[in-house]
Formats: structure tokens, sequence, C-alpha cells
């Protein structure tokens, strides 16, 4: 993302507004599933402590990624995004 359109985005949105580019994070995640390529049944669990923005899980879901969750709210969580 650029500059400027970052900016729209904050006028549109106000402040503080939080932007997620998909195309990064996908460009992440296959990197991180590349680099364990020799692994047999590989799965990749999303800790969604890190980051729990519906939207975010819906993607991780998309991309094959489990979830690891410590409470009952996160999987209400997971469930609510399709896991």
């Amino acid at each position: 993302m650029n500059k400027a359109s970052l900016l729209q985005i904050a006028q549109e949105f106000n402040t503080p507004t939080y932007v997620y580019d998909a195309a990064i994070i996908k460009k992440q995640y296959d990197l991180l599933v590349n680099s364990f390529s020799n692994v047999n049944s590989l799965r990749i669990n999303y800790a969604v402590k890190a980051l729990s923005n519906i939207n975010i899980l819906k993607l991780m879901k998309l991309y094959g990624a489990g979830l690891d969750t410590v409470s009952i709210q996160e999987i209400k969580l997971g469930l609510r995004a399709g896991f």
C-alpha cells in the first residue's frame, strides 16, 4: 500500500484505523509453508491471541491454517470465522 492510499483511508475512516494487506499476509504464509516443504502433513496454526481480527482469521482459514486458541472466547471467535 502506498502513502496516498493510506492517507485516503485515514481521512475516510478517521484514526486510529488498522489496515492489513492480504497480499503481504499471503506472501508471508507461503514463505513459512515453503520453508517446511520437506515436512509431511505440515499444519500451520495461527495464534488467535496474536491478532483476533475476524477477517484475518477468515484469511488464515482460506490459506489452510488451523487455529491455536487459549480461551473460550478465542474458540468462539474461530467458530464465527468458519473454523
